[in-house]
């Protein structure tokens, strides 16, 4: 696999510039924007997060826009940014910068790294030998990719990366001006809440930005960690608020589909508090099932159960320990795993409550989308969040057990509360949408030229 990575030959899949010469009179802005994160998401969909969905809104929202000329890279998962633009009805060969070689080693990348997550259960040693191998090719792969020549940026303004690292050949082009977006900086700013060391990753980012570069932050709170960790001016950063998708989450009236998701994902027909997210230490879990097992140990909730939606719960020791600590409560928490964004309306519209503990966020995209559901929420008072919510929502200490606790009892027997909350919400949610996010954008670009 080494050697077959270092025969990437140095001659560009594309013999003409990424854009033609520049017209002084054509009003179209040309950006160069990094498809890698969206390969990552088109390659494994349950895997994808936040992150992922920003890019994918950015990316249909500057299509829209009908300003934007658009080519692309991919700085990582160039298979699956290739499958994507093909999806999305644009010619990949034509309109993303890649080596035909590099196109081949990533998609056998794709298959070593799909065989690695097929396999984890297997605890063997040879096994487990066998993925560290695959593991660390993969990892050689995708450290290739970051590689393009600079003449596919011949002709742009702006080159966006909404993730990744900003590469050398992007910093070296004096005639570009380079934005990334930051999500948030809590390795650095709390690390204690996150369970391996992405601070190395957060640095490397940190580092790609060079005196002249933008950047884009998700919110008012990420920004000030940014000018603390970097050697921005406030005036090279750009507040581009996130939001939920209107087509997507909306308040589901329909008794009879809530009812037959609930069959589907062995949701008991009895009312029920909500929370979603990845099963990330930082996310909180067990403090939810700590609360809700104390709840209906003391008879206060007794016809409440606990829904818990995200990818892999088994791989969360928080969430393991504190079923483990009341296994009388187990039979009424119900994790379905992965549920797609197509069912989630229906999912948020037959809760309770939805209940967001996170210890830290950038944004918070989950509580907003259950608001714009017209869901109550009670929610962390973790930086960012408070921006986002507003007063709309119940808004906690992560760690305060008896807050969350009472926050829970009162929304479960107070139908007026909940009706209250939901007006606030949706009101609340009303303030966001993609097509501001993309304005923002687009309005940063203009202004760094």
């Amino acid at each position: 696999m080494a050697k077959m990575l270092a025969t990437i030959v140095e001659s560009p899949y594309f013999s003409s510039p990424l854009f033609d010469l520049p017209d002084m009179n054509d009003p179209h802005l040309k950006i160069a924007l990094d498809v890698g994160t969206l390969g990552f998401a088109q390659d494994s969909r349950s895997a994808a997060r936040g992150v992922h969905r920003v890019a994918e809104y950015l990316f249909k929202g500057l299509r829209a826009s009908g300003g934007c000329d658009l080519r692309f890279i991919a700085t990582s998962h160039v298979a699956g940014a290739y499958d994507f633009l093909l999806s999305q009805g644009f010619s990949p060969d034509r309109t993303m910068g890649f080596y035909p070689t590099q196109l081949q080693i990533s998609r056998l990348s794709r298959i070593g790294s799909r065989w690695v997550h097929g396999n984890v259960a297997d605890r063997r040693f040879f096994a487990r030998g066998a993925r560290r191998l695959v593991s660390s090719a993969c990892a050689l792969a995708v450290s290739q990719q970051e590689r393009f020549p600079s003449r596919f940026l011949d002709g742009a303004d702006i080159y966006h990366s909404p993730l990744a690292p900003i590469p050398a050949t992007v910093r070296a082009n004096k005639k570009l001006k380079h934005f990334l977006t930051v999500h948030d900086l809590i390795p650095l700013t709390q690390p204690e809440c996150l369970a391996g060391d992405a601070g190395p990753y957060i640095r490397r980012l940190l580092k790609s930005l060079c005196p002249d570069s933008f950047a884009f932050c998700v919110t008012e709170s990420v920004k000030a960690d940014l000018l603390t960790y970097s050697h921005l001016r406030p005036e090279q950063i750009f507040v581009t608020h996130l939001a939920a998708d209107r087509g997507t989450f909306y308040p589901e009236a329909d008794e009879a589909k809530i009812a037959a998701l609930r069959k589907a994902y062995g949701i008991p027909d009895a009312p029920y508090f909500f929370s979603l997210s990845s099963f990330d230490p930082r996310k909180n879990f067990g403090h939810i099932i700590q609360c809700f097992s104390q709840l209906v140990l003391s008879k206060e909730i007794a016809d409440c159960n606990l829904l818990i939606v995200g990818s892999n719960p088994e791989r969360n020791i928080f969430v393991e320990e504190a079923i483990a600590s009341c296994p009388e409560v187990r039979q009424r928490i119900i994790m379905p795993g992965y549920i797609p964004d197509s069912d989630l309306a229906a999912i948020y519209s037959g809760a309770r409550a939805f209940l967001f503990p996170s210890h830290a966020e950038g944004f918070g995209i989950p509580p907003l989308e259950a608001m714009q559901c017209g869901t109550p929420v009670i929610s962390s008072n973790a930086p960012a969040l408070p921006e986002v919510l507003g007063d709309a929502a119940i808004l906690l200490d992560p760690n305060d057990l008896d807050g969350w606790c009472q926050a829970m009892v009162s929304i479960a027997k107070d139908a007026s509360l909940r009706e209250k909350l939901k007006q606030k919400g949706l009101a609340r949610a009303a303030n966001f949408s993609w097509e501001r996010f993309t304005e923002s954008t687009l309005r940063g670009y203009k202004a760094a030229l």
